[in-house]
């Protein structure tokens, strides 16, 4: 299961690779600077992250008492 376990993250991590250079290469070709870039970029990945927090649960709600 181990193996299983790395080559998907493997498939996961290039996934991410390429749709990031995908991105990186449409917001150049719009005219955005590169440190631009990198911001927008980051952006939108901490937007995922969040996104997927929320939508499986990992996002803690404060309790109500």
């Amino acid at each position: 299961m181990g193996k299983m376990k790395s080559v998907a993250l493997d498939v996961l991590e290039n996934d991410q690779n390429e749709w990031e250079q995908e991105q990186r290469a449409l917001l150049l070709s719009q005219g955005h600077t590169s440190e631009e870039v990198e911001e927008i970029i980051q952006e939108m990945i901490n937007e995922y992250h969040y996104e997927m927090a929320m939508d499986h649960g990992d996002w803690e709600q404060p309790h109500e008492n």
